[in-house]
């Protein structure tokens, strides 16, 4: 049974000119290891794109939006450009929103060189 749907659309020149323009806003939007992935990447801006496009869709899906409780740092998004990708929601929002251990997030991304979109399921 479907318990939440998500989805967002980003703009991946909007994505770089922060990243680019505001000090900190890798580390306050992406964990270290999201942050070495895209590094890694040929276009790193559409990884990120994508991947904070995840993060929204997922908030979505959970019907909170952002809030301390649920925010970015707490959502981690993995993609080895092979397998899924998959999107990690910390143990304790699940127990700071009453969410059972049995939820299973699907997560679906597609980037372009403008735009980064992913849809987040919640099953």
């Amino acid at each position: 049974m479907i318990r939440g749907l998500g989805i967002d659309l980003v703009d991946v020149a909007s994505i770089q000119a922060q990243i680019e323009s505001i000090e900190g806003y890798l580390e306050e939007v992406f964990t270290r290891e999201e942050i070495e992935g895209c590094r890694s990447r040929p276009n790193p801006y559409e990884c990120f794109a994508a991947r904070f496009a995840a993060k929204e869709a997922l908030m979505k899906a959970l019907g909170t939006g952002w809030t301390e409780t649920v925010n970015f740092l707490k959502i981690s998004v993995r993609s080895d450009g092979v397998s899924p990708p998959t999107i990690e929601l910390d143990a304790r929002v699940f127990a700071e929103l009453l969410l059972p251990s049995s939820l299973k997030i699907m997560l679906s991304m597609s980037h372009l060189e403008s735009c980064a979109c992913a849809i987040v399921i919640l099953e």
